[in-house]
């Protein structure tokens, strides 16, 4: 038998028990990765080879990526036998479990058969752990969650077992595996409640208020927030019947105690590490878990001071992710798909203020009262339900919550061809409307094409993790979907989107990138000159340094994909960082916390919200607004911002530690912002020569970059700082006209003083001045 574990630490021995041709198997990621596939992917049946292809050769074309599988099966069953792999025909393969023993169907095969505590046993660590193959984006997403759905199942096989120990009377065992679970899931703040009250009825009060302590510091590490109150409460009792204990020992006579003796040290507190967009601002099992911490909180953190959208009359509402009943993981993403196709038409409804996909994502596979996420998200009504695709059909059954009450307003169950599903959609939305009782006026189906609205709807999805390889996937989705309708203007629009990120953030050398943006754009307006989406990328795609950033349009386009979808929080985003590079702060504040709103997890706009502050003079509030920001969510804007608002409060030496701390990591330092930043300590400490080489070295990394005009400010400041007007003004002019223009920023900027007398900069203030009052002219008679 051959045997093969892929909970923790992989591991695989041959059917003689041999590992030497195994261990040349797993020297190989991408065959390991097909093995592991094979073994746990569900439904456990044979898999097709054009399923097979595009997880493991997304690169290849149809050819070579099926050449390269067949290739991967030859390796496999060269090294564990002929017989370890089945076939049927030429389209379907997929592992001979009579003779291949999988650790991960052990476990699920215990859990099943009622054997939660031989589950635990077998779980020795996440799927695959520490696992990862290049340019497989689609493997990834699948292994990140079987990951998670594991790790569920066995916190639910732990707490089982917790609760039958608690029935047999069994408190000690009980704690061990409550201490078991805390390991698995240690920002699950139920799981440390339910270990702290058994240590409690065990009678074990300091190691409940430990358990507590280390929690809390935990939370306060990486959130910088506090347990929940009813968490409180419960540690609260806890000490009164802890204080009581020691008043009564201290009443009587103490025994003596050796004078050697002291207390054992706390165990130090774990550091957290906060993860980058790259799947989504908050990504992974355990963070996806504190956000229930989080929603159930909320005191003292910003999501608290938000202010929300100013329409008073709007109803607020969040779709949350459906869950999956197929049990097929290939079908996944159409629970997504539905929920965010629910999320875009509800949204462009005036009457409704309905939160982002992402920020409702959050809380997928959480159990979580729904009166914790309405206030996480700032919503009166929740929509929750569930999917189920059986061959070709596709059922779908949905509930309209009402989050403070937790009470179902309604439910509604839709049952359609899967094919239809964009029929099926409107129906839902048309109801969901009407349980709300707000006017049905929906826009019309963005295409007749089911294959080129899945194609729309995966490429969707793809595009609002903003990193490099989901755009490039996006792409190719997105090309697909207007190939297949070339009526799809909404299409077209994403995929302007699609191309401008890539050519504004992640390629700015990429000329094709941009043409096809722009014609990609054009078609969108042509198209669909009624639609946000196409505005929005319009808006995007001007306000570049290609297309000297012209604000006014800019502003203009905005402006219209907003009175056309209200909803749409990256045209909120977008129009907020137009308004603070312009100097219309108030404005641009406003627009982020309207963001903010919509959706709550996007940790730019609060960025934004600091540096506004910062622009305003409000030194303190801004530094204490980007420390509330993970550090690697933008590591060059973040490091930048933290040490410049430092070097404003005159902490240079903490100024000094963050911008090396950027720089040791970050060597190549894209744009020059840290270098510039760097050069204003040096001219601080008036030191001209370290000045000058620092201002050259940032204009050399910074040549061609999209946003240069923040390293250009930084330059015309450390040459103000050294009585150098002429070079000061020259840089102050260079960020203004290449998209900064930021009058009441350069007008109060106090590293600017020295130069407030020339003539120079006289001039380039009278001018900016009259700009921005006629921007803040044309802002009051906006709509």
């Amino acid at each position: 038998m051959i045997e093969l574990r892929l909970l923790g630490t992989v591991g695989l021995t041959d059917a003689t028990g041999g590992d030497a041709a195994a261990r040349s198997l797993l020297a190989q990621p991408r065959r390991l990765a097909l093995l592991a596939y094979l073994a746990a992917a569900t439904p456990r049946t044979l898999h097709r080879r054009d399923v097979l292809l595009p997880l493991f050769w997304p690169e290849l074309d149809q050819a070579r990526a099926r050449a390269a599988l067949r290739q991967a099966l030859h390796v496999i069953r060269a090294k564990l036998g002929a017989d370890a792999l089945v076939s049927r025909g030429d389209e379907e393969v997929g592992i001979d479990f009579e003779r291949v023993r999988c650790d991960v169907i052990e476990l699920e095969r215990a859990i099943a058969s009622g054997k939660p505590a031989d589950a635990l046993d077998l779980y020795r660590g996440p799927l695959l752990e520490g696992f990862f193959i290049a340019d497989a984006p689609e493997f990834e997403r699948w292994l990140e969650g079987e990951r998670a759905r594991l790790h569920e199942q066995v916190l639910e096989a732990a707490r089982t077992v917790i609760t039958a120990c608690e029935r047999a009377g069994d408190l000690s065992a009980a704690v061990r595996w409550a201490r078991h679970a805390a390991r698995l899931a240690p920002l699950d703040e139920a799981g440390h409640r339910r270990l702290i009250t058994l240590l409690d009825r065990l009678g074990d009060r300091a190691g409940a208020l430990q358990a507590y302590d280390t929690f809390a510091e935990r939370l306060r590490q990486e959130f910088e927030t506090q347990p929940s109150a009813e968490t409180q409460s419960v540690v609260a009792a806890v000490r009164a019947r802890q204080t009581a204990v020691e008043s009564a020992i201290a009443a009587s006579p103490a025994p003596a105690v050796p004078p050697s003796r002291s207390p054992a040290p706390a165990p130090p507190p774990r550091s957290g590490v906060r993860p980058s967009r790259g799947g989504g601002w908050w990504v992974g099992a355990g963070l996806v878990a504190a956000l229930g911490v989080v929603a159930a909180v909320n005191a003292g953190t910003w999501r608290g001071r938000v202010e929300r959208p100013s329409r008073p009359n709007a109803r607020t509402l969040a779709v949350l992710p459906l869950q999956d009943l197929s049990g097929d993981t290939t079908h996944s993403d159409v629970a997504e798909a539905m929920a965010m196709a629910l999320t875009t038409t509800l949204g462009s409804t005036e009457s409704l203020r309905v939160t982002a996909p992402l920020s409702a994502d959050r809380f997928k596979g959480q159990r979580i009262p729904e009166r914790a996420i309405g206030e996480s998200l700032g919503v009166a009504e929740l929509v929750e339900g569930d999917l189920q695709r059986v061959h070709d059909s596709l059922r779908v059954d949905l509930r309209l919550i009402d989050a403070a009450s937790e009470q179902q307003r309604w439910g509604g169950q839709f049952e359609g061809a899967f094919d239809s599903r964009i029929e099926l959609e409107e129906a839902m939305s048309r109801a969901i409307l009407s349980a709300l009782q707000v006017p049905r006026s929906l826009r019309p189906p963005p295409t007749s094409n089911p294959a080129a609205y899945d194609f729309y709807m995966r490429g969707k999805i793809r595009v609002q993790h903003e990193d490099r390889g989901n755009d490039s996937i996006a792409i190719v989705l997105l090309e697909r979907a207007v190939a297949l309708d070339p009526g799809f203007a909404v299409a077209y629009a994403e995929l302007a989107h699609a191309y401008g990120l890539r050519s504004l953030q992640f390629d700015p050398e990429d000329g094709d990138a941009r043409e096809r943006a722009q014609v990609a754009s054009a078609k969108a307006l042509a198209l669909g000159p009624d639609l946000a989406e196409s505005h929005f990328a319009q808006a995007f795609l001007l306000w570049s340094r290609e297309r000297r950033y012209p604000h006014q349009s800019v502003i203009s386009e905005d402006h219209q994909a907003l009175l056309l979808n209200p909803n749409l929080a990256v045209a909120h985003q977008h129009l907020g960082q137009v308004y603070l590079h312009i100097g219309l702060l108030d404005s641009a504040i406003a627009e982020f916390r309207t963001t903010l709103a919509l959706d709550p997890v996007e940790g730019l706009a609060l960025q934004r919200i600091g540096i506004a502050l910062v622009y305003q003079g409000h030194y303190e509030e801004g530094l204490r607004t980007f420390r509330e920001v993970p550090s690697d969510l933008n590591p060059a804007l973040w490091h930048y911002q933290v040490a410049w608002a430092l070097l404003y409060l005159g902490r240079d030496s903490e100024a000094l530690d963050t911008i090396n701390l950027y720089l040791h990591d970050h060597p190549k330092d894209p744009g020059g912002l840290l270098t510039a930043a760097r050069a204003i300590l040096d001219a601080k400490r008036g030191d001209a020569g370290a000045t000058e080489a620092d201002i050259k070295t940032a204009i050399a990394k910074g040549s061609g970059f999209q946003h240069f005009h923040h390293a250009a400010y930084s330059i015309a400041m450390a040459y103000a700082l050294l009585h150098r007007p002429e070079p000061a003004v020259r840089f102050l002019r260079e960020a203004a006209d290449e998209g900064l223009p930021c009058y009441p920023c350069f007008r109060n900027d106090p590293y600017l003083a020295a130069i407030r007398g020339d003539t120079g900069y006289v001039s380039l203030m009278r001018e900016l001045e009259s700009q921005w009052n006629e921007w803040r002219g044309a802002l009051r008679g906006a709509p």
